[in-house]
């Protein structure tokens, strides 16, 4: 999983993404940081987008 950073809307946004097997970017949870103490935004950032992935992979295996 990598994280891709950017501005807009006045905050610094992160998108949590990644490449499944099939060599396809995901983007998994986006979220802006701005007022939230950093341990608990990334914990909920990470806990979402394993989730998602997961599911994801669990979607491709069952073609």
């Amino acid at each position: 999983m990598k994280e891709l950073r950017f501005n807009a809307g006045g905050g610094v946004w992160r998108v949590a993404f990644a490449f499944d097997p099939e060599r396809r970017a995901i983007l998994l949870v986006a979220g802006n940081k701005q007022g939230v103490p950093q341990k608990k935004f990334y914990t909920k950032l990470i806990k979402t987008a394993e989730k998602r992935y997961d599911d994801h992979l669990a979607n491709l295996n069952r073609r």
